[in-house]
């Protein structure tokens, strides 16, 4: 069920009148987590069964976890601290072959829906290199949507519990509103127990203005969506299907109008589910912090899906050692950091290849910023950015460097056959974000003049939702489903 589809837009407003027509914290989590079983199978309830046994499992080996650190620490549970647990468990750590065993199930059940086939073939490659004929089976099986996000968010919740930073779930109904909340369900963000789970613990009540907050979320959301993604995507997905036979002008505005699609695409879905989780009384993290006004590489994926970057971080990067170790080990690092960034995204080399590019220039880059002025680090941050997307768009690391080659020969001079409305979506675009960088996100208008009228706000809100529809392109499928 995609956000901007007419099923979602009768669906949010049933489940929110039902809601808040419960009091009880017990049955409003109880409707949460109907309302997300029936939204994740709105696409194929067996992928439902799938996400509802992981969750189960993941559970339950939560709270063995804890139950062993109890034990082996010698003290009740009622008196452990997260704080006293961590500093005991750097000397000994209970709970490790459970921990293992719920890592094991997690990246095991990716790996097999994700990356099997990825493997098969390339082993099957380099044993046909080596003249060895290897039979290597493969599995025909569709990707569960948003099984990338929902398997993190359940590592982060043992890793943590094991880590002693967090408290396992009061029970399960808290547990699965917690993993299977809808709004972030199939495609982030990546929340952690820490944010999320206690706000599923508490009572919460209706406000008035975080649900205005959260509509007006949500329809900057939707714009972004369907007014410029929507319309950039035809221009992107011709110019990169048939990158051979354009010019080089035409391969520059496809490149452009495929990084705007891809930032207001997965941009404008977390917007979406922020601003609806908003509608619900429940906070999700930021996913997205204007990192087009980043002025090194670092700061951009500080501010481009920031749930997923935090996740790496601190269950990949730190644990390796992070930036406390020799230049050599942290370069290191670095290049998995981001080669994973990539595989995270498929099973395919050219996001691969994105992820080291990025990790590339982050390291190559990071000593002269200092020496350089802060306009020239920006284009420096931007263009590499937006030059890493012929990797991302494209399927096989050759079309990557044949679409490089034919962009930088400069045929065709400045002449252009594809569209350059996406031109003026990118100014229509930054100059809102540039207006409105100060503001928790735009159109949230200055309590003054006109703007104190609640009709002329609303008035705005209903011709911009009219906009979405009349002007919005063909609906295209949120980009990041497929991860």
């Amino acid at each position: 069920m995609l956000f901007n589809s007419l099923a979602f837009l009768l669906f949010l407003p049933i489940v929110f009148a039902l809601y808040w027509s419960l009091r009880s914290l017990r049955w409003q989590n109880t409707l949460i987590i109907a309302a997300s079983f029936f939204f994740y199978g709105w696409w194929d309830w067996r992928f439902l069964l799938l996400m509802i046994a992981t969750c189960v499992v993941n559970y339950y080996i939560g709270n063995k976890i804890r139950r062993e650190g109890v034990r082996r620490l010698g003290v009740r549970s009622k008196e452990i601290r997260s704080k006293e647990i961590g500093r005991k468990e750097r000397k000994r750590r209970p709970g490790y072959g459970w921990l293992l065993t719920a890592i094991l199930i997690n990246i095991g059940i990716l790996g097999v829906f994700k990356y099997f086939n990825f493997f098969a073939d390339n082993l099957a490659a380099l044993f046909s290199l080596l003249h060895i004929n290897a039979d290597i089976p493969t599995l025909r099986l569709i990707l569960p949507i948003g099984i990338s996000f929902y398997t993190f968010q359940l590592t982060a919740y043992v890793v943590d519990i094991y880590r002693g930073q967090l408290k396992p779930a009061a029970n399960l109904r808290h547990f699965l509103s917690f993993v299977c909340f809808f709004p972030q369900l199939v495609a982030g963000p990546i929340e952690r127990g820490a944010n999320l789970l206690p706000q599923f613990s508490r009572t919460r009540k209706f406000v008035y203005d975080d649900a205005v907050d959260g509509m007006r979320l949500f329809l900057w959301g939707l714009m972004k969506k369907m007014l410029i993604a929507d319309n950039c995507a035809p221009v992107a997905d011709y110019a990169f299907a048939n990158y051979q036979g354009l010019g080089s002008a035409d391969l520059v505005v496809g490149l452009l109008a495929f990084t705007v699609q891809v930032y207001c695409d997965f941009s404008g879905y977390s917007d979406m589910a922020i601003g609806t989780a908003r509608l619900f009384g429940i906070r999700l993290s930021t996913n997205f912090n204007k990192p087009f006004f980043a002025t090194t590489i670092r700061e951009f994926w500080r501010r481009w899906h920031m749930t997923l970057m935090s996740w790496l971080r601190d269950y990949v990067y730190f644990p390796l050692g992070g930036s406390r170790c020799s230049a050599v080990r942290h370069y290191f690092n670095v290049f998995v950091l981001y080669m994973l960034s990539g595989l995270w995204h498929g099973p395919n080399w050219s996001f691969i290849a994105w992820g080291t590019w990025n990790g590339f220039f982050n390291v190559t880059t990071k000593p002269l910023t200092k020496y350089l002025p802060t306009f020239i680090n920006w284009l420096i941050t931007i263009v590499v950015f937006i030059l890493s997307q012929v990797f991302f768009r494209n399927p096989t690391v050759g079309d990557g460097f044949r679409y490089f080659g034919r962009m930088f020969s400069m045929e065709g001079g400045l002449a252009t056959t594809v569209s350059r409305m996406p031109l003026l979506y990118i100014v229509v675009l930054f100059t809102i974000e540039w207006l409105t960088r100060n503001h928790a996100h735009p159109f949230q208008f200055a309590d003054r003049g006109i703007w104190r009228l609640q009709g002329v706000r609303y008035a705005i809100y209903i011709i911009l939702f009219l906009a979405c529809l009349m002007f919005g392109g063909q609906q295209v499928q949120f980009i990041y489903f497929q991860f």
